[in-house]
């Protein structure tokens, strides 16, 4: 699968998704939102990762640096 998430959007991801790990690893929160926060922070880390996201691919939206000129590129679905 062709990558969509450029560096920038990569290392935001990255860093939300470690803070999201640490809070539910130390469980301050209710157990609901512990398991929501666990979640986001497992996606959010594997798309980081991998350099998928599949909201983006759902919204046409690539800032992967090779998908054309500038940092943002948003091309209509087909």
């Amino acid at each position: 699968m062709k990558q969509n998430v450029g560096i920038l959007d990569t290392a935001i991801r990255g860093v939300i998704a470690v803070i999201c790990l640490a809070i539910a690893a130390e469980g301050v929160l209710p157990r609901a939102a512990t398991i929501a926060v666990l979640i986001v922070g497992l996606m959010l880390w594997a798309s980081s990762s991998f350099g998928i996201c599949f909201i983006y691919k759902a919204l046409g939206i690539d800032t992967y640096p090779g998908a054309g000129d500038g940092l943002y590129q948003n091309y209509p679905r087909t």
